[in-house]
């Protein structure tokens, strides 16, 4: 059975797109399918852990991600998924009071820095 398919835009700073094409190489991964396996992983951590963070905190996060945003030119990428993985992401990105592309970003910074962080471990 196909699910029905959406896709979303996803803005974000050169640097980044040419990070997330190059990962998705990296791990013989369409565009779509490395996005999505970050998200999935970062949707896991919002449900298990962010839920019980303040909303302050939560705030102010939104608030750097727009702040680092001004004044950069940016690219968008296009992330194909299914209808309910686009609610989900939708519903995170309103959880944290961030837009789409905000939350993709975020997760995919959080993500790239865990991932480093390992490494140097």
């Amino acid at each position: 059975m196909n699910s029905v398919r959406t896709s979303l835009i996803i803005r974000c700073l050169h640097q980044d797109a040419a990070r997330i094409r190059s990962q998705a190489r990296s791990e013989h991964r369409s565009l779509s399918g490395y996005l999505l396996y970050v998200l999935e992983r970062s949707m896991w951590i919002e449900d298990k852990i962010a839920r019980g963070l303040s909303a302050s905190l939560l705030l102010t996060q939104a608030r750097l991600m727009k702040i680092e945003r001004l004044g950069q030119v940016r690219t968008a990428v296009h992330l194909y998924c299914t209808v309910e993985e686009a609610a989900r992401i939708r519903e995170s990105a309103g959880r944290r009071q961030m837009s789409i592309s905000d939350f993709v970003v975020f997760s995919l910074r959080r993500s790239w820095g865990a991932i480093k962080r390992l490494q140097l471990g």
